[in-house]
C-alpha cells in the first residue's frame, strides 16, 4: 500500500500508533529512506515519534493540517529535502532548541505567527526565516 503525507499530516490518522507508524514509515521508505524507521510514542495529537537514522537520533511532531516539526542531532539536507518532497511544501524556519538539536519547523498558514513568538526568546539559537507568509 503506497501512503502520502495526506494519510498522516492532511487528515488527521486513526490515533493507533501500529497504524501511524506504518504509514509514515510507508511515505519515508517510498522517498528514498528506506533505512529510516519511526515509532510513534504519542499517537493523539500532536502526534510524535521517534528514530535514528545513520546515526542521528531524529524526532518529528506534528499537529494535523497545521504544523510538522523535525529534530535532529546533527543537521541533514538529505532528510529535510525528502520531507519537504512528502510534506509538499517548503519549511518555514529553522534553529537550534536549548538541548542543541537542529530543528527545522513546516507550517501550514507560512509560520508568520511562530516566527514572531520565538523571536528574541533565548531557547531557539541560530533563529531563521526559511520562508515568508
Amino acid at each position: 500500500m503506497a501512503t502520502t503525507a495526506r494519510t498522516w499530516f492532511y487528515t488527521t490518522p486513526e490515533p493507533r500508533p501500529y497504524y501511524i507508524e506504518e504509514r509514515v514509515n510507508h511515505t519515508l521508505w517510498n522517498n528514498r529512506l528506506q533505512t529510516l524507521s519511526m515509532v510513534c510514542t504519542q499517537a493523539v495529537p500532536p502526534i510524535k515519534m521517534e528514530g535514528n537514522w545513520q546515526g542521528n537520533a531524529i524526532t518529528f511532531e506534528w499537529q494535523p493540517g497545521q504544523w510538522f516539526t523535525l529534530r535532529m542531532a546533527q543537521e541533514n539536507r538529505e532528510l529535510i529535502g525528502v520531507l519537504r518532497q512528502m510534506l509538499m511544501m517548503r519549511p518555514a524556519l529553522t534553529y537550534d532548541d536549548a538541548e542543541g538539536m537542529t530543528v527545522i519547523e513546516w507550517h501550514t498558514d507560512g509560520g508568520g505567527e511562530r516566527w514572531r513568538t520565538i523571536q528574541g526568546q533565548p531557547g531557539f539559537q541560530g533563529l531563521r526565516r526559511l520562508r515568508k507568509d
